[in-house]
């Protein structure tokens, strides 16, 4: 092999390693493009990482809110509960002393019912007495007052000396 065909051989040589070279350089500039473009979108990836970091800090307070108002919800339905509760004992109690009470006066109203009847029997009996007693009282009253007129015509007639008539 001659100097020119080494010449040549190492021309083409060099030439093939020219490509390589701009192949090489052209394939890390479209590498270092790729990596800067994957740097931008792990940048974003990052920021949104982020941004749902933060989020899900807000949410999770949000959620240890919710958990205290459910804590302070449930405090309050325990305490109305236990009002009501209270209100339906003292309820069943004024229920339980109203129904005493209505058969406690149920009973006086009947015992005051038999009491009137009685009051009304007796008092027709002692109208009934009284109508008697007038009525003999009257027939005493007149017998009465024969015998005084008898006994005043028997002064009169002493007086005067006749015999007077006896009183029928």
């Amino acid at each position: 092999m001659t100097n020119a065909q080494r010449l040549d051989h190492v021309e083409d040589e060099l030439e093939t390693v020219k490509r390589l070279l701009v192949s090489t350089a052209s394939y890390a500039e479209s590498a270092n493009r790729r990596l800067d473009e994957l740097t931008i979108k792990q940048d974003r990836t990052q920021s949104h990482l982020d941004d749902l970091t933060i989020k899900q800090d807000r949410t999770q307070s949000h959620l240890d809110q919710l958990g205290v108002r459910v804590d302070q919800i449930g405090e309050k339905v325990d305490q109305v509960s236990d009002k009501v509760d209270n209100f339906i004992t003292h309820t069943q109690r004024l229920f339980t002393k109203a129904g005493s009470e209505i058969e406690e006066t149920k009973a006086r109203t009947e015992r005051l019912e038999a009491l009137m009847l009685k009051l009304d029997r007796n008092f027709e009996e002692q109208k009934s007495q009284f109508q008697e007693f007038q009525l003999t009282t009257g027939a005493a009253l007149e017998r009465i007052d024969r015998v005084l007129d008898y006994l005043l015509r028997q002064q009169g007639v002493r007086q005067q000396g006749g015999n007077p008539n006896p009183p029928s």
